[in-house]
């Protein structure tokens, strides 16, 4: 009971720590930069989007090696309480290297010799590092009252690899009789991962292995064995 307790006060802490970061994160939110988009027509570009209060101006890829000139850039309206005439959604995305922390909510091991399978709540924390794709789709919903209130939704995909450090409780039970003590290792644990984000809810999926780090590594039923887990990630860069 102390540990799931536990494991609630540390989700909530991540909780409203990810919300403070991801708040003033460009990351997850609508800035200037870089962005891939059709706006005029199927063929999809890279484009220069300098984001304003009431408007988005759109310059070519390349506007670097161009005068960043009024003519050669698009406008696209998009006003906080009045929808344009004949605005249609459009979508911006970005690719981009991705370096999380990530903390593992909990792990699923599959059932191994005689021993059943698990879900463990022990603490982990790893460096994820991966390729990471955000799309931004700017829209506009109505209130009750018939007004326009813009929209701005964030959709994330990410895929890579994490290596960190957990815990994990050894005992007569998991060493299968070997050992008649118990104590928490420390364990060694790399994986490969998925991110996907909405707005700023931001949650992994992970399969990783965990490496005991100590001598009953060869007695541990779940050394070198694969897990299933879930988690969440905090945006470092």
């Amino acid at each position: 009971m102390r540990r799931l307790i536990h494991l609630i006060i540390v989700f909530i802490s991540i909780a409203i720590y990810g919300c403070e970061i991801t708040e003033h994160s460009s990351k997850y939110s609508f800035t200037e930069g870089y962005y891939n988009s059709n706006l005029t027509g199927k063929e999809n570009k890279k484009y220069y989007v300098v984001t304003g209060g009431d408007s988005i101006k759109v310059y070519p890829g390349n506007v670097r090696r161009q005068l960043a000139d009024t003519v050669k850039s698009l406008t696209v309206l998009f006003p906080p309480h009045i929808r344009p005439k004949d605005f249609s959604p459009k979508t911006f995305r970005s690719h981009n290297f991705d370096l999380d922390v990530i903390t593992v909510l909990f792990k699923y091991r599959p059932r191994v010799k005689e021993y059943p399978a698990q879900l463990n709540t022990n603490f982990n924390g790893a460096i994820y590092a991966g390729y990471r794709k955000d799309s931004y789709i700017l829209s506009y919903t109505n209130s009750p009252l018939r007004v326009a209130n813009r929209k701005i939704t964030h959709r994330a995909f990410s895929i890579g690899g994490f290596a960190g450090l957990g815990s994990a409780r050894i005992d007569e039970f998991v060493t299968l009789h070997r050992i008649d003590y118990e104590y928490d290792g420390v364990v060694f644990t790399p994986g490969i991962a998925t991110e996907l984000a909405l707005n700023k809810i931001n949650f992994v999926i992970l399969s990783g292995l965990d490496f005991l780090t100590d001598r009953n590594s060869r007695v541990w039923v779940n050394d070198k064995k694969i897990w299933i887990g879930i988690g969440v990630g905090l945006n470092l860069n």
